[in-house]
């Protein structure tokens, strides 16, 4: 099924249910308005051509419209983020072919190689935390089969909103505007201007994405989550303590795990009525298969798989092995309920003098310090070791709190050696931290 069609039966089935919801103007529009209201988005934009739509603009109603629009018209989408540097949008625009790039009140036109791009619905770029960006190319019949098996662990029907609380460049954002298309669900757009502790409690609002600094914010401003028929966390680690004070708050939490390559989520836990004795994210979805190599490495098969990278000559490159394994560089095990268990990330892992540290588990623990606001572990160079790990912190810690806290939960060597403020360059509340950026910075300050 393609969004043609799945925009007409969505119109067919749902009629007078609200398609999108648009809180900072309180404009709606219905299932049954949306074909035609997107063909008029269409007509407005001038003439597209087939090269892809590359936007640069916040969550807005406006950005949602043009997407749905360029996908109905059968032109990929190639969302990026408005807070890159002007030379990384227009290179990435360059690198996917695009003839011009939507910014949030101009269109600014470019010329670029064109690309062969056939049958690709969406073309999302990785976080780039260990590298160049790279555009991975998705078909939308992989994203409409990612929202079927979400929808047997998180269902949806008329009547559910669920808030763009993610942005439109991640692949979790342009998820939620399939599932709601499928199910008859609202997207409800969020109001940019308010606090998003203080829209939870529209009641438009039933379903909710969030990463870990994102749920803990809301834990620590008492937002109304407990009204929600679902939270879903995901996007990295997650803290214990956190996970514990949003089950005893009464959260509807689901924990999940997926990345990019897979249009979103590949598992998904129940919602939580007890901290789990250690945390994971759930068994594999429908639809998705699931195992771990001999060299602990998470797998992945099935139909939500990307079709390829794109590379820097316009060819696209499969991310799976003959029998159609990708592999996900993430690092896991499977309970004996079959739950996957996160470890960490092979490209993230630190050898220092023969030991491997995991990042994620020192981050994890210090996570659970009081006062602590976001964490990152990276390594730097090392003359005898080889490498050793350093910490950002932000929050109201000194460092000798850190290493005691730290002493008594893991070898001595995984203790960093330094731990240094947080970078005003990097914000505190990104979804993906920007770990290559933070190595360069701390080989400086170790220095």
């Amino acid at each position: 099924m393609n969004p043609l069609s799945l925009i007409e039966e969505s119109a067919k089935n749902f009629g007078d249910s609200v398609a999108l919801h648009d809180l900072s103007r309180g404009r709606k529009i219905r299932f049954r308005e949306l074909p035609d209201f997107l063909r008029v988005v269409i007509r407005n934009a001038g003439d597209w051509g087939s090269s892809p739509l590359v936007t640069a603009m916040p969550t807005s109603f406006d950005h949602v419209a043009l997407l749905l629009a360029a996908s109905l018209s059968g032109r990929p989408v190639a969302p990026v983020s408005p807070r890159l540097p002007c030379m990384e949008i227009l290179r990435r625009a360059a690198y996917v072919g695009a003839q011009g790039i939507h910014g949030a009140s101009n269109f600014e036109k470019i010329d670029s190689p064109l690309r062969e791009l056939n049958d690709v619905g969406t073309l999302i770029f990785t976080s780039g935390s260990s590298g160049p960006a790279k555009a991975v190319a998705h078909r939308w019949g992989a994203h409409i089969a990612n929202a079927a098996g979400a929808e047997e662990r998180i269902p949806l029907a008329p009547g559910c909103g669920w808030l763009l609380s993610l942005p439109l460049h991640h692949v979790s954002g342009i998820s939620v505007l399939i599932r709601c298309l499928a199910s008859g669900a609202t997207i409800v757009i969020p109001d940019a201007a308010c606090p998003l502790e203080a829209q939870i409690a529209n009641q438009a609002i039933t379903h909710l994405s969030l990463v870990s600094v994102q749920l803990e914010r809301l834990l620590l401003a008492r937002a109304p989550l407990q009204r929600l028929h679902a939270v879903l966390a995901g996007g990295g680690p997650m803290s214990a303590s956190v996970v514990q004070r949003a089950i005893e708050s009464g959260v509807p939490l689901h924990l999940t795990y997926g990345m990019t390559e897979t249009a979103s989520q590949i598992t998904t836990t129940e919602k939580l009525t007890a901290c789990p004795s250690r945390i994971h994210a759930g068994k594999p979805l429908p639809g998705r298969e699931l195992r771990i190599s001999p060299s602990g490495e998470v797998q992945v098969r099935g139909g939500i798989l990307a079709t390829g990278v794109l590379t820097s000559s316009g060819q696209l490159e499969s991310i799976t092995d003959a029998e159609g394994w990708t592999s996900t560089r993430d690092v896991g095990t499977l309970n004996k309920n079959n739950e996957l268990i996160l470890l960490g990330r092979r490209d993230r892992m630190i050898i220092s003098g023969g030991e491997n540290i995991h990042p994620e588990r020192i981050e994890a623990i210090l996570s659970e310090v009081p006062g602590v606001v976001r964490v990152a572990v990276v390594g730097i160079t090392h003359p005898v070791l080889g490498m050793r790990p350093v910490a950002f912190v932000t929050g109201r810690v000194d460092v000798e709190s850190l290493r005691d806290f730290l002493g008594e939960r893991v070898e001595r060597f995984a203790i960093p050696d330094f731990f240094f403020p947080w970078p005003d360059s990097i914000p505190i509340d990104d979804a993906k931290i920007d770990y290559s950026q933070l190595t360069r910075l701390a080989e400086t300050m170790a220095q």
